[in-house]
């Protein structure tokens, strides 16, 4: 990315946070929604694979890993991740980006690094899902939590 930040609407984006078009194959049978190939530019290593349902308007907040690369797409529902960088060593220190990931109109693959804030919100009636590809197990001592009301993200959801 280097030193170039590109504004979106009010938010920018940061370093290392990919995010990319994924093939949503359609006709009257049914769909086929890929999601992560071992020669895709995200894909770092196996580690596990789960999903996480979220109840319609809830948002789930706020999680940092500290090792871990994730790979996540939404294949129901709509979904509206916050990402929060207070990387000491990233370029784009304190920047916040906001991604929406709909399993219809805007069906992509969100890749977030290590020692990234972020937290999510179904925006859809009944629920929504996302499913994750992460590079190695996941372990609870190697996450942190947040509540979603803190001192230390500079966001405010609209609940």
């Amino acid at each position: 990315m280097g030193n170039e930040v590109e504004n979106i609407e009010g938010f920018h984006k940061i370093d290392g946070v990919l995010v990319t078009p994924l093939k949503f194959i359609s006709d009257d049978r049914g769909a086929v929604l890929h999601f992560l190939r071992s020669d895709s530019p995200s894909y770092k290593n196996f580690g596990e694979a789960y999903f996480s349902l979220i109840n319609e308007y809830v948002v789930k907040a706020w999680k940092r890993h500290k090792i871990l690369y994730q790979n996540l797409c939404v294949p129901h529902g709509v979904v509206k991740f916050v990402i929060y960088d207070n990387r000491e060593e990233s370029l784009t220190k304190g920047n916040i980006q906001e991604v929406v990931l709909d399993s219809k109109e805007n069906y992509n693959l969100l890749s977030l690094p290590a020692g990234l804030w972020y937290s999510f919100k179904c925006l859809c009636n009944n629920y929504a899902l996302i499913a994750n590809i992460i590079d190695v197990p996941h372990s609870p001592e190697e996450s942190e939590t947040l509540p979603l009301i803190n001192n230390e993200i500079p966001y405010e959801w609209r609940l």
